[in-house]
């Protein structure tokens, strides 16, 4: 979901006396209990509320969540999704706060608030700078304890909650989830979505809100994470205080249903208006407590996790078999599930299932590698290293070991557990797990291949494995500072060290992308930037995949509206190997004829599958009609014609037009030695020498008037809207008043959110954007709703554009406005990959690689009379175009 709010009951002055003293005397019976263990601090309040704070001073950002121990595992059939509708109701209003002003007021200090559910939680979680640790904390605390559930709001909300629902049955992926969890179990309460169903959301009332509040909702019952920039003992105060009149009740939890054990083969097919046919294989696993855990999860990695998996290289780039294919571990609170899924042609099923399960049985048989064993469990210590670079991200780690493993200090006892694990332990929890009578298998199919997937194809394609399987058996028993410099070669290389975690980024960019292609050539820089490591002239595709992995990073290639390069994530220990690999892939990409075919029939199919995203098709088409000259207009992964027709010649020559180190940005950040990157720089870029000249840039196209209607009819649930006008250029003084315009109308607290979803409940996703280009770009708006709801949907989107080009934000939208861009965009820069793309694109757009430091003045200099002048300027009421895609008919109305 993507928001919350909540509401409560005034006290009495007398009361408020009360909670003073006794939050005094909570404050002195807690605190002298309070420890810190390793880096944590962990307490107890005397109401049950277990308290979890780590200090980390590394970013001037603080994350607050309170995880709530109940989830839809919890629910009665009849009560099926209530949880998942308190993760909207909780932000509908307190006593202090009003429908709207819990987002408004997160982002007004430049923070980010929302929430999500869980089969065994519900979390709320926010996320704001430090400097405002006192707001975040009242505002957790006032949606938790002072919930008004107020009947208006409880009704509204529940048709934005049917929209969603509405939304997930249009993805087959959700599709496919479901269907493995509803045919794996038959009594455990995991059978059930955890959105719950359509008739049960209909019929809740306040009675039955209220019920389930006063019984989960109780402090005994849920752990309050704080992670960041703060003092644990000042922070524990404010807690102390914050929560000394929540009073706590009985343990709410009572034993849940037992799953008898899975006796045969299961297989379910469902069919939906798609092109890409979805299947997935599901098996029975322990809990997550359980000590298979540390090996099935290796087991996950080595059959999918990564371009150097059995199952990838085995059916994406050996067979071809497959488009996506990932294997993993859904270790919940009680037994869970084992998973496969992939996506591909219907055609191929028959040819995939089979070889999907024969490489699973082959695990089983021989289990894994000593390299495969070295790099999963690399990869999987890594994962935790990665995981403490935003606060957002240690404080997920911390609430989810508490409340689903029992302890925070389940993570230091899972590493261990990784590091224990043999090959045999692998080959035992394959053959024990993974076996057909404990396996049910799904699909989402198009309508026309129902047929491809029945009980008897699924007992089909594994007796297919179990054939090969037993061939094969035959056979055997036979810093802080920045540097930045010009290198000969023309290379503009940047250095910021930022040694808080060992972790160092790269990202090159060079000027590309769509603003250089021609309708003859679109996706041209998309094929060209996703070979890059497909092969270089030194290793295959297999032997990069392999050793990048090997060291527990990730390369890859990118190409946008306005450049392309490449990226790169190691861990600082891996640095010299690392960035040799990341040199090795910009300098010498070797283009294999076999790699470029394959991954053609990939953009091919991406391309086929895109129509089955309403809301990318959607843009899809707004953009081509809005952009009639402009190559911003194509799509980035070009055409089935565009890609069918490209040679390897082609991408050849337009590397070595693009890849040109005078017109490259190199940023490196993180835990290296300026000095030391420099050297290294210079010695493995020294022979990178190409010069093909100057780019030709495009016209800047002058946006035509009138109405401009586009679209296409998909029989889906949803009717998905898109309105786009010209846009704004990066940089220039308009983009930063359309950007505070923009986040006037979207956001939590944005103007489209209140009005069009709160308070009409006309949808469950609304949104504005505004996308600046090197040229002129793109303001638009974007809505997803019922049929029915179409017209009143598109007139209410109008009815917002025009006050905004009519009258002056007030001074609290703009406040607000701002607040949240410069908030986001700080949040936003922890990672050191995000400070490397983003150092390099500033540098490279003109902005410079300190624009960080610029871009909050920027907003901050906004006015109201700015975004006034923006509006009128740029959203012209009689010029843009609507994109309608949805069921037949949705199209008919002509845009007003």
């Amino acid at each position: 979901m993507q928001y919350a709010n909540t509401g409560g009951k005034l006290m009495t002055k007398s009361k408020i006396i009360l909670s003073f003293i006794a939050a005094a005397l909570t404050i002195l019976i807690t605190l002298p209990a309070f420890a810190m263990e390793g880096r944590v601090f962990k307490t107890k309040l005397p109401n049950g509320l277990t308290v979890l704070i780590e200090e980390e001073h590394f970013a001037p950002v603080v994350a607050v969540e309170m995880w709530v121990s109940v989830g839809g595992a919890d629910e009665t059939d009849a009560e099926a999704g209530l949880s998942h509708v308190f993760e909207h109701m909780l932000f509908k209003g307190t006593a202090k706060r009003k429908v709207g002003e819990i987002a408004n007021a997160v982002e007004s200090v430049g923070g980010e608030i929302n929430a999500y559910t869980s089969f065994d939680k519900t979390v709320y979680h926010l996320a704001v700078p430090s400097r405002h640790f006192s707001t975040g904390l009242d505002i957790i605390s006032d949606a938790i304890q002072n919930s008004s559930f107020d009947p208006q709001e409880l009704k509204k909300e529940l048709e934005v909650v049917l929209e969603e629902l509405r939304m997930n049955d249009d993805s087959p992926a959700r599709g496919l989830y479901k269907t493995l969890f509803a045919k794996s179990y038959s009594a455990h309460p995991y059978r059930r979505p955890v959105i719950g169903y359509e008739k049960v959301i209909s019929g809740l009332n306040r009675d039955t809100i209220l019920k389930f509040f006063k019984k989960w909702y109780v402090p005994n019952n849920m752990t309050l994470v704080i992670t960041g920039d703060v003092s644990a003992k000042d922070a524990l105060k404010a807690i102390t205080e914050e929560f000394a009149n929540f009073t706590p009740a009985p343990d709410p939890h009572t034993a849940r249903p037992t799953e008898p054990p899975q006796k045969s083969l299961r297989a379910e097919a469902l069919t939906q208006e798609i092109k890409e046919a979805h299947v997935g294989l599901a098996y029975h696993i322990p809990e997550l407590r359980h000590p298979d855990t540390y090996a099935i999860d290796v087991m996950a990695g080595i059959l999918g996790g990564g371009a150097s998996s059995r199952l990838y290289k085995k059916l994406k780039m050996e067979t071809n078999a497959v488009h996506s294919v990932s294997a993993y571990a859904m270790s919940l609170k009680e037994p869970g599930l084992f998973m496969v899924t992939s996506t591909l042609d219907a055609k191929d099923i028959e040819k995939a299932v089979p070889e999907l399960l024969y490489e699973i049985k082959t695990l089983g048989l021989k289990g894994p590698t000593p390299e495969e064993m070295v790099r999963i469990k690399t990869n999987l210590e890594s994962d935790f290293i990665y995981s403490r670079e935003t606060m957002e991200g240690l404080a997920s780690k911390l609430g989810h070991y508490e409340t689903i493993a029992g302890s925070y200090e389940y993570e230091t006892e899972y590493l261990e557990g990784v590091r224990r694990v043999t090959p045999e332990d692998v080959r035992r929890v394959v053959n024990t797990y993974l076996i057909d009578d404990n396996l049910t298998f799904a699909a989402i199919l198009p309508k026309a291949d129902k047929a491809v997937v029945s009980n008897e194809s699924a007992a089909k394609f594994v007796n297919a494995a179990n054939a090969k399987v037993a061939a094969e058996t035959a056979k055997v028993k036979d810093t802080a500072a920045t540097t930045k410099i010009k290198l000969e070669n023309g290379i503009t290389l940047i250095v910021k060290e930022a040694h808080e975690n060992p972790i160092v980024s790269f990202y090159a960019a060079f000027p590309g992308g769509l603003r250089f292609e021609t309708p003859v050539k679109n996706g041209i820089g998309n094929f060209t930037a996703n070979m890059l490591t497909k092969g270089t002239n030194r290793l295959t595709r297999e032997e990069l995949a392999r050793e990048i992995e090997g060291l527990a990073g990730g390369i890859s290639g990118f190409s946008g509206w306005n450049s392309t390069g490449a990226s790169g994530k190691f861990l600082s220990s891996n640095f010299d190997k690392g960035l040799s690999l990341f040199a090795d892939i910009i300098i010498n990409p070797s283009f294999p004829s076999a790699e470029v075919e394959k991954q053609r029939k990939d953009i091919l199919a991406s391309i086929k599958s895109q129509e089955d995203s309403l809301p990318s098709y959607t843009f899809k088409l707004l953009y081509k009609s809005l952009y009639k000259q402009h190559p911003y207009g194509m799509p980035a992964v070009g055409t089935k014609e565009t890609i069918s027709s490209l040679k390897r010649e082609d991408l050849i020559n337009r590397h070595e037009e693009l890849f040109v180190p005078e017109r490259m940005v190199l940023v490196i950040v993180g835990d290296v030695n300026a000095d030391y990157a420099v050297k290294k720089v210079k010695a493995l870029f020294n022979g990178f020498k190409y010069k093909n000249g100057a780019l030709k840039t495009p016209l800047i196209e002058k946006i035509t008037r009138g109405i401009k209607n586009t679209g296409d009819t998909k029989e889906k649930a949803q009717v998905n809207v898109g309105m786009g006008f010209g846009g704004a250029a990066i940089g220039t003084s308009d983009s930063y008043a359309l950007k505070v315009l923009t986040e006037v109308l979207a956001g939590q607290g944005g103007r489209l959110f209140i009005n069009l979803r709160d308070k009409e409940s006309l949808a469950y996703s609304v949104s504005a954007f505004s996308r600046e280009g090197v040229d002129p770009g793109v303001f638009g708006l974007y809505i997803a709703c019922a049929p029915d709801k179409k017209d009143v949907a598109i007139a209410a989107l109008l009815n917002e554009l025009k006050k905004i080009t009519t009258e002056k934000v007030t001074s609290e939208e703009l406040n607000r406005a701002k607040n949240a861009l410069i908030g986001n965009y700080e949040i936003g820069l922890q990672e050191t990959s995000s400070r490397s793309s983003d150092m390099a694109n500033n540098e490279l757009y003109g902005l410079g690689y300190g624009y960080n430091l610029v871009y909050p003045k920027k907003i901050e200099a906004v006015t109201a009379e700015d975004v006034l002048k923006a509006g009128q300027k740029y959203i012209t009421l009689d010029s843009y175009v609507i994109s309608i895609v949805g069921p037949a008919g949705s199209r008919q109305e002509k845009a007003k």
